[in-house]
């Protein structure tokens, strides 16, 4: 089991792994997401059988990949108690209430999977996706040691791409609110300020819970139940929950269940907010943390709210949980900050 960091536990005296590694994975870690997805929503939507025992090379041929990435998609679904593991080789699809289902060896194919079509060697993205979450990740990490100017010439080589694949990257980490574009058309990060955080905090303590009010009708009730039992699931072994994972929960929370408010300004404004997640999303990853227990429950009682069809209550959890959320991450931001600067990539340049 791996261990947990917890404050006032201190932490490692700079970052394990150098920012510039992140894009050897970038490619095993997309591909490990889109496998993961692709199954999750299979499973919530009942497409597969209960029991369908699941092996790492034939899912792997499906997909077109290697057994890595799938075994990594594996683990992350049993952490969500979407798959049981057995006395048998593999792993179990679970019952939809997330109990074991007796072992069903079927020939596993596009349709056993429940996939709407063949996945064709995952139609893996563009070059400017591949390359998104490291720069996503150096940027994170960046912005809470200073200010920095982004070189999309230096950056296009690091990757092996081109300039305009490095911009469109750097465009969508500009709708989070991590970067912005000076006059001079400079690329800009940080630095990541306690008032920024407070700002965006505050703004999606204002917005969020009216969002989630207005798309409470629409969210159904099969998929609440499956983002609660994933809730349950992690409380139980919080320690099977990486930063990708907690990301994903949060995401739920914060994305899925707001997503049918009508007013799409309104969630245009909020998802302008989320620095905060995408920076928790690199402290948990650089420091290979687990989630607090304390997030978890709190997830668990907003959904439980919307389960039991009680937006006020539901609400008036999700404006409590943002507000625990704002006092977590500015902790973290402390912790930070006094932490040597960790060896940032070249494109990153550190404005004086």
């Amino acid at each position: 089991m791996k261990r947990r960091i917890r404050a006032p536990v201190p932490l490692p005296p700079s970052l394990p792994l150098s920012l510039a590694e992140a894009a050897i994975d970038a490619d095993t870690r997309l591909r490990y997401r889109l496998i993961h997805d692709h199954l999750k929503k299979a499973i919530a939507l009942g497409r597969v059988s209960p029991g369908l025992v699941l092996v790492e090379g034939p899912v792997a041929q499906i997909f077109g990949t290697s057994r890595v990435p799938v075994r990594k998609a594996f683990e992350m679904l049993h952490a969500g108690g979407l798959l049981h593991t057995f006395e048998g080789r593999g792993y179990l699809v679970a019952h939809p209430d997330g109990s074991v289902a007796e072992p069903l060896r079927a020939p596993l194919s596009e349709v056993t999977l429940g996939l709407d079509e063949a996945p064709v060697a995952l139609a893996l993205p563009s070059n400017s996706e591949r390359i998104y979450h490291a720069l996503e990740a150096a940027v994170s990490i960046g912005i809470a040691f200073g200010h920095f100017r982004i070189d999309e010439s230096v950056a296009a080589e690091a990757f092996g791409v081109s300039r305009s694949t490095v911009r469109e990257a750097l465009n969508r980490l500009r709708d989070l609110g991590l970067i912005e574009k000076s006059a001079y058309s400079h690329w800009l990060a940080g630095p990541l300020t306690a008032r920024a955080v407070a700002q965006d905090y505050e703004l999606r303590m204002l917005l969020e819970p009216a969002a989630l009010r207005a798309s409470q009708p629409l969210l159904a009730h099969d998929v609440l139940t499956h983002a609660y039992a994933e809730i349950e699931g992690a409380i139980r072994d919080p320690d099977s929950i990486d930063a990708d994972g907690l990301q994903r929960l949060e995401t739920t929370l914060h994305v899925d269940c707001l997503q049918y408010a009508h007013n799409k300004k309104l969630l245009r404004t909020i998802g302008h907010a989320h620095m905060p997640l995408t920076v928790n999303h690199a402290f948990h990853n650089a420091f290979n943390l687990h989630p607090d227990v304390a997030t978890l429950t709190e997830h668990r009682a907003i959904l439980r709210h919307l389960l039991d069809n009680d937006v006020d209550a539901a609400t008036a959890a999700l404006g409590g949980h943002l507000r625990a959320a704002q006092e977590r991450t500015l902790k973290r931001l402390k912790v930070l900050a006094v932490l040597p600067e960790p060896d940032l990539p070249k494109y990153m340049q550190r404005i004086a």
